[in-house]
């Protein structure tokens, strides 16, 4: 005669089905949401490469909506954040992904990485992002020779072109007192080489907004000579002194998108982060040291 299940067998084999459910689904989820992770950096690794495409055929760098002028940002505010690649489709892009969220990827383009917000848009600590233009290097300097007299002397400008846009302390640019800058011979720093810089934020267009102490500017930092120095133009080179306290003065910032979009403050003004959203006591990051760069003169 065939015999059935018992109660207490079927309840025993209930307990060890939920037992091996209860052991596999932390599995389950974290393999889940590391396959959401890994398609938003494929998608976001897409995006860079039509970007980075853009920038080399265009010669210039893809904005998305955020405007280079202040004053037309205003208008753009309502589309901030949610059609930032529309300007590469086509000709970059045959198509526009969505994240595994089912929401549209960002570009900050001050602080040159695309991310998307993850499954928590109220936070920062969940985004994946990845950079286009990863760590922040000076590439150029220029001299442009105000007085026509072919020396670099007092009033003349230094243009300081770096690779993406930055923040710098303003306060204590002083090249000649504090070495933030180092001037090159042959390879060898050069003591007997010197150079007063200032940068006045007004007369150079500096974006100051105003809110403790947020800024950015371009990608080009402009200065004045304010006293006679000894550099040669075709001889000296520069760089950031490699001190960490002098490289700090030069960091990364990223678009602050709440407050750039805050129309009832400054919504007209991009405005910057200069913290990690994660431990706001911490920097961003700040410029790496590079090879001297030569001081060229300014077409």
């Amino acid at each position: 005669m065939k015999r059935g299940f018992s109660l207490i067998e079927l309840l025993v084999v209930v307990a060890i089905i939920a037992i091996l459910v209860g052991v596999a689904a932390p599995y389950y989820n974290d393999y889940v949401k590391e396959s959401k992770r890994t398609k938003a950096l494929q998608d976001i690794d897409v995006l860079k490469q039509a970007v980075l495409l853009h920038d080399s055929q265009e010669d210039l760098p893809y904005l998305g909506v955020l405007a280079t002028s202040p004053a037309t940002l205003k208008w753009r505010v309502p589309v901030l954040g949610e059609n930032d690649f529309h300007g590469l489709q086509g000709k970059y892009l045959t198509n526009i992904p969505t994240d595994p969220w089912d929401k549209n990827y960002k570009l900050d383009p001050i602080g040159c990485f695309i991310y998307s917000e993850g499954p928590d848009s109220s936070t920062d600590s969940d985004d994946v992002r990845d950079y286009y233009v990863k760590d922040l290097a000076l590439v150029s300097c220029e001299w442009e020779d105000i007085n026509n007299n072919r020396k670099i002397d007092a009033n003349d400008k230094m243009y300081f072109t770096f690779n993406k846009p930055l923040y710098i302390s303003v306060s204590t640019w002083n090249s000649g007192t504090t070495g933030q800058l180092q001037f090159f011979e042959n390879g060898v720093p050069c003591s007997d080489a010197s150079a007063t810089i200032s940068i006045n934020a007004d007369e150079y267009g500096y974006i100051t907004n105003m809110e403790s102490g947020e800024c950015a500017t371009s990608s080009v930092i402009v200065g004045k000579i304010t006293a006679a120095d000894k550099v040669k133009l075709g001889v000296h080179y520069i760089n950031i002194n490699s001190d960490d306290n002098n490289r700090k003065k030069f960091q990364e910032v990223w678009t602050n998108r709440p407050k750039t979009m805050d129309l009832t403050g400054d919504g007209r003004k991009i405005v910057t982060r200069l913290t990690n959203p994660d431990n706001p006591a911490d920097p961003l990051r700040y410029v790496v040291e590079t090879n001297p760069v030569k001081i060229k003169e300014k077409k």
